[in-house]
């Protein structure tokens, strides 16, 4: 089941934190900072096409914006998409 606007927005915050988190300790940019920033523009915008993810430095930054999108089209659950970053 696709995820409903509170839903999202929770997520939102629960993912913003844990950017802001890593951002504090690291000056240069991570692979899960990448999938972290990208997740949270694919949420912010409610994309759900796999099309829509731009091309990226990274393997896990990737693989946390394709979870992402699941997690918008309700294959994947929020539990899932937290866990993996």
């Amino acid at each position: 089941m696709k995820p409903s606007e509170n839903q999202i927005q929770r997520t939102i915050t629960l993912l913003d934190k844990k950017l802001l988190s890593l951002q504090a300790r690291n000056t240069e940019e991570t692979p899960l900072q990448e999938g972290l920033q990208e997740a949270l523009s694919i949420l912010l915008d409610g994309r759900t096409s796999y099309a829509s993810i731009p091309s990226m430095k990274s393997r896990q930054g990737r693989a946390i914006a394709l979870l992402t999108i699941d997690y918008m089209n309700g294959v994947c659950e929020q539990s899932t998409l937290l866990k993996a970053t």
